[in-house]
């Protein structure tokens, strides 16, 4: 087999693919763990106000802005593999989602926020290279502060959600999984575009 051969350079492909799809799944369990571990600290905090207790609160997040940096860095690698992000996708088409929610804190909804809007509006390598004006990339990593991407994606859906509606399923943590599973199939035919 000639290393220039298509099949062979796509089948490398979809194994770095592959390969950094797995490191997302690792980086966000752990980040997974290190959000309880800070919110068990945190429950400590408020009963002992020691100082090892705030130490270690402290640790706990830092070690969590360097998880979210590695996820969301892993999840935009990966994202624009259409068989990837096909999977992906049905798992929130399939409503599977539940103990996700419970088991990340609700963190799951900048995932998905992402694949529903960050991977259509910039490129791969605009977000890999930050080289073009990529602010919403980096407001959706943090809940709350990623208000303004929520609003983004809602005016650019086709079928407007009300005002009302979209803040009652953003408090209930079910927004971007709505989006989603509301354009579904659009979004299926789109990343197979691209």
């Amino acid at each position: 087999m000639k290393p220039t051969d298509k099949r062979f350079w796509n089948r490398c492909g979809n194994a770095v693919n592959e390969l950094f799809f797995w490191l997302f799944i690792a980086f966000a369990v752990l980040l997974t763990i290190d959000l309880w571990c800070m919110l068990a600290t945190a429950i400590v905090c408020l009963f002992d106000s020691g100082l090892k207790s705030l130490t270690l609160l402290k640790i706990f997040g830092a070690y969590g802005i360097i998880l979210i940096l590695f996820s969301n860095f892993t999840l935009w690698l990966t994202m624009y593999s259409p068989m990837i992000y096909k999977r992906l996708a049905s798992v929130v088409w399939s409503k599977r989602l539940r103990p996700l929610y419970f088991l990340t804190l609700g963190y799951v909804n900048v995932y998905l926020l992402n694949l529903y809007y960050i991977r259509f509006r910039y490129s791969q390598y605009e977000l890999t290279q930050y080289r073009v004006n990529v602010i919403y990339s980096v407001l959706v990593m943090f809940p709350i502060i990623n208000i303004p991407v929520y609003i983004a994606a809602i005016r650019s859906n086709e079928q407007q959600v009300s005002l009302g509606y979209a803040a009652k399923l953003y408090m209930q943590g079910r927004l971007a999984t709505y989006l989603i599973q509301k354009d579904y199939s659009s979004l299926i035919n789109d990343g197979n575009e691209q």
